[in-house]
């Protein structure tokens, strides 16, 4: 036995296999069990990964994310094939070409870069909010999660697409998600592709993709229309040491892995939400209130607004588990692991560790803001968009987007709960099976 490293306590390859059924089916109150178990860091066993660590640590995730992060990187996605349809982006790059690609891509999302895009995002919600049905028992989790693609689409390509082409690119999204999380939690159907057709179809359907893609692209370029969009932003972006812009090929990538990542997070965080400002009269009371009195372009640098979207983050993060590798041998807080070790942060854990959150249950978002009503940045062990250098390019975007679409919701709407309570579904991100509300229109003359 190899006593050269101190692994956290947990599982022996055995006992990691007789539980990866439960672990599966189950991932949030297994891990959170397993966390309770031993103490917040364990280990256990992955086929295909080895020893793993897992851990809901504060601090451990720090060192990870931040103050160690040269000496990690950043998984790649379980599936290969579903990589391959992706391409060669911004989030499966490491090293010095991450390096680059960030910085190329960078400045599209500062605050200047989002600014020239908030009209069209606000109008793009009105248009969609508008069409919103009413009823007593509404899933508004796949309307969601459709607003959020139809502003990504308008925010990337200022341009009238056709709703066929919208609908043949959510589909395509849609039908990938399904495909990654039947190819990663069931890989022996890998053996039956050559038979089934399932992987030459995906290919298919996503070369449709990227044609279309690239036919957009070749227009934009052949014109001389000036547009406000992230695609007219990111063909004038520029690489430092060569003065060139991205190729068609990296360009596409990098559209595609927006869509995709995109979409799915806001419209899961929009969701969750809804849901928890519904079931709380306090906060439904002073949010409409704080809507009541400021412009909707106000409502992203509103503190309550932050707060609000910061808590409900806290509780469903999008993202709730995170992987890196260590690049070399590497220790912290008594443990010690080789080069290769894969390391897990719970963030839905951590989010709600007692150790961090008085109450932490609770959905309250006044934890967020200081005494005099100011968003309190000082909050630790919460990582909603990850945190250190990797920090989630689109983080700025996406709060914007939010607040956008909480001040058209609840300033046109009445939203109450149901007796439905929204079940959480941790697949690629934090998703609700559903989130039934009862929805009314406020009508004026």
């Amino acid at each position: 036995m190899n006593t050269k490293y101190n692994f956290p306590n947990g599982f022996t390859r055995l006992q990691s296999l007789a539980k990866s059924f439960k672990v599966i089916n189950d991932p949030l109150g297994a891990v959170t069990l397993n966390m309770k178990r031993f103490s917040n860091t364990y280990s256990t066993f992955i086929p295909g990964k080895g020893r793993v660590i897992v851990t809901q640590d504060g601090d451990f995730a720090n060192y990870i994310l931040r103050e160690n992060h040269t000496n990690y990187k950043k998984a790649q996605l379980g599936s290969a094939i579903a990589v391959r349809q992706l391409g060669d982006s911004l989030l499966f790059a490491n090293g010095e070409d991450w390096r680059r690609q960030r910085r190329l891509i960078q400045p599209a999302f500062h605050h200047a870069g989002i600014q020239q895009l908030y009209q069209t995002v606000i109008d793009t919600i009105n248009l969609f909010v508008a069409r919103l049905p009413e009823g007593e028992e509404i899933d508004v989790y796949p309307l969601m999660r459709d607003l959020s693609f139809s502003v990504l689409i308008s925010s990337l390509f200022n341009i009238d697409m056709s709703q066929q082409m919208t609908n043949d690119l959510c589909r395509a999204f849609v039908d990938l998600q399904n495909f990654i999380l039947k190819d990663v939690f069931q890989p022996f159907r890998r053996i039956m592709y050559p038979v089934t057709g399932e992987e030459k179809r995906l290919a298919k359907q996503w070369e449709d993709v990227r044609n279309m893609l690239k036919g957009i692209i070749a227009i934009r370029r052949e014109g001389d229309k000036s547009h406000s969009d992230l695609l007219n932003m990111l063909l004038s972006a520029r690489y430092e040491d060569t003065g060139e812009a991205m190729d068609d090929d990296r360009l596409i990538s990098e559209l595609l892995i927006l869509l995709f990542a995109g979409h799915e997070t806001t419209g899961a965080t929009v969701s969750w939400l809804l849901h928890l400002i519904a079931s709380d009269g306090d906060v439904l009371k002073k949010l409409t209130g704080r809507i009541a009195d400021i412009d909707i372009m106000d409502s992203p640098r509103d503190s309550y607004i932050n707060a609000v979207i910061n808590e409900g983050m806290r509780l469903y993060p999008a993202v709730w588990v995170a992987e890196r590798l260590t690049i070399n041998d590497d220790n912290f807080g008594g443990y010690s692991y080789p080069a290769g070790t894969s390391i897990l942060t719970y963030f839905y854990g951590m989010h709600r560790l007692p150790a961090y959150w008085e109450n932490a249950e609770k959905f309250n978002p006044q934890r967020f803001l200081t005494p005099d009503g100011t968003i309190n940045k000082n909050i630790k062990s919460y990582f909603p968009f990850g945190a250190g250098p990797r920090m989630c390019i689109g983080n700025n975007f996406a709060m914007a987007e939010i607040s956008f679409i909480l001040y058209t919701i609840f300033k046109k709407f009445d939203i109450k709960n149901t007796v439905s309570t929204p079940v959480p579904w941790p697949l690629l991100t934090m998703r609700p099976r559903e989130v039934i509300l009862n929805i009314k229109r406020y009508y004026t003359d």
